[in-house]
């Protein structure tokens, strides 16, 4: 059985857990192509209007599967932890599919801590319902589990490191956005490569350690309910004192990220902040622009002797 695994949202956090659990299954996955304006221009076609960008990307991608596989993986997803939430669309993703493109077959698993469904029991479940042995799936959730830390305590150990180092005479900038923005190769990718050939030196909110991002971002902000904005937040309190400036990724209209990035220009004082808002009309031209002049200002502030960073 091929199971389709679109590059979109999620798969962008959790790519080796899903990849991992499927294939020691004995499924073979098939991986969406990335990005590209075409994927993007059909998931316009098939949203309503008021859809996030990233959910018109995701159903640009679930499109670009079909007929590649023989199910599509789309994942429900609403809360790890009581009393903690994530956005609407990760709770109605499999929903919108399945409204969207009814003929096609989908496969999902449910996490919704406030109902007592927790992740390693639904991915089990999942895995019974495709006829995958109790004993095969549980040995597959175990090493996918230990592959996804693996990979994100790396990922961390890698950019920790960078920050840790002694300093560059370019400016270090910390660009702050969901993964699924930061990894998309249409929509983040792009903003980091440009930023990298301006002469900067980048770290991103995504490769932190996610506990200890989510209780720092959680003390900024107690009453922050969504799980992945409480670590954007805390990646901004881990870094701001090793960064000379902060970017942030926003797309429209993501109204947990555009709280959130408030919140930070109003609590986080003395350093260079601005905000990139995209949707599937933002133009490249527009979006160097401001990248350039950002990097100008940093550049200068730091000839001026307003230095952030330690040891710089």
């Amino acid at each position: 059985m091929r199971i389709g695994l679109p590059r979109a949202l999620l798969y962008h956090k959790y790519h080796m857990l899903w990849t991992t659990f499927l294939e020691e299954c004995g499924f073979t996955t098939v991986v969406s192509p990335p990005t590209n304006r075409g994927i993007l221009e059909r998931g316009v076609s098939l949203a309503v209007d008021e859809s996030c960008l990233p959910m018109k990307v995701l159903l640009g991608h679930i499109e670009a599967l079909a007929g590649r596989c023989d199910a599509v993986f789309v994942p429900r997803q609403e809360a790890f932890e009581r009393g903690e939430h994530l956005c609407v669309k990760f709770m109605g993703a499999y929903d919108i599919v399945r409204n969207t493109i009814p003929e096609l077959r989908l496969i999902t698993y449910d996490v919704n801590a406030d109902h007592g469904v927790d992740e390693r029991r639904s991915m089990i479940a999942m895995a019974r319902s495709l006829g995958v042995p109790a004993r095969v799936a549980r040995r597959a959730y175990v090493l996918a589990e230990a592959a996804q830390h693996a990979h994100e305590v790396e990922l961390a150990r890698l950019q920790q490191s960078v920050a840790d180092s002694p300093r560059s005479d370019d400016v270090r900038i910390l660009v702050v956005g969901h993964s699924y923005n930061l990894a998309d190769e249409l929509i983040g990718a792009p903003i980091l490569g440009y930023l990298r050939t301006l002469g900067a030196e980048v770290v991103t909110s995504d490769e932190v350690d996610k506990a200890l991002a989510r209780r720092t971002g959680a003390g900024m902000s107690p009453t922050m309910k969504w799980r992945y904005n409480k670590e954007l937040l805390g990646s901004v309190e881990l870094y701001r004192d090793m960064v000379d400036g902060i970017v942030f990724v926003v797309t429209f209209p993501c109204g947990p990220d555009s709280l959130m990035a408030e919140l930070c220009a109003r609590r986080v004082t003395g350093i260079p902040m601005t905000t990139l808002v995209l949707d599937e009309l933002a133009g490249e031209a527009g979006t160097r622009t401001r990248l350039e002049s950002f990097v100008d200002i940093l550049r200068e502030r730091r000839r001026r002797g307003h230095v952030r960073a330690v040891g710089a």
